[in-house]
């Protein structure tokens, strides 16, 4: 009996040890995960160093995956080189399982971010996310992390969408070649009256040359139709200026298609025609 009573004891002893150990590494977890929401908002890559795994695997919201040295590099670039200002990140409802040598954590994320031009509109995203854990030589590391993302609503990206279609009119009206710049994405094209195709760094030196004067431009009768991340735009533009010297005056129709990305829209490609 007195026997019994030792392993009963000792097994209770082991539980309490297990369970202490748990508890201890569910903190754990809970810590790195929370500094995650910090380390984002700061920039702070020496953070994801130390806390992605080399077998890290990250699955986006847009069907995008990413391994550990790629998530290194887009933190890096996007610190010396911003291309929208993140102003706020939260998560909430976080839950960890332990197991073993694995942990899963989900929440729902909160992010606020805007644009890097000058007054830019803040929008709000949300969303879920899984992350496991692993613990490698004794200490936990993020091995893969899944998140989504609520899909904005037309309503809630038409404001800024209007904003940007005015700051590209301003734009050209004012020939502000870096203005144009952070409006036109990587994959710009247009298409003019004539059927030439311009690309981004074509569309920027037409617009920089000395040739090139505008005296006027103005837009009307604009509509847009979101979908999603995509977005048509289109409507009537007057222009009178000069080339080489020559005054030309023009009306016609033009449609944009704009894509929403970190935060901002940009305008992927323009095509236009004249009113006769």
């Amino acid at each position: 009996m007195e026997t019994l009573n030792r392993l009963m004891m000792l097994a209770l002893v082991l539980f309490n040890a297990l369970l202490v150990a748990q508890n201890s590494d569910e903190e754990k977890v809970l810590q790195i995960n929370s500094a995650y929401d910090k380390a984002t908002l700061s920039g702070d890559v020496s953070y994801f160093e130390r806390v992605l795994a080399p077998n890290f695997v990250g699955y986006h919201p847009d069907g995008s995956v990413g391994t550990r040295a790629e998530v290194l590099e887009k933190l890096k670039n996007e610190k010396a080189k911003p291309t929208y200002r993140l102003l706020s990140m939260t998560s909430d409802d976080v839950k960890v399982k332990v197991s073993g040598d694995l942990a899963y954590v989900t929440g729902k994320w909160k992010a606020s971010t805007s644009g890097i031009d000058s007054n830019p509109i803040p929008h709000e995203d949300t969303g879920y996310y899984g992350s496991v854990f692993e613990k490698q030589n004794g200490n936990w590391l993020l091995v893969a992390d899944h998140s989504s993302e609520k899909a904005h609503t037309a309503e809630e990206l038409e404001p800024s969408l209007k904003t940007a279609s005015e700051k590209y009119d301003e734009a050209i009206r004012t020939k502000n070649v870096n203005l144009l710049d952070q409006l036109l994405s990587a994959e710009f094209i247009s298409i003019n009256e004539e059927g030439k195709m311009n690309n981004k760094s074509e569309e920027m030196a037409q617009l920089g040359t000395s040739d090139l004067v505008i005296s006027s431009l103005t837009t009307s009768d604009k509509k847009f139709k979101i979908h999603r991340s995509t977005a048509l735009e289109t409507g009537i533009f007057e222009v009178k200026g000069l080339f080489k010297k020559q005054a030309f005056a023009e009306k016609g129709r033009y449609s944009s298609v704009w894509f929403y990305s970190g935060g901002k829209w940009l305008l992927v490609s323009d095509h236009s025609s004249i009113i006769k």
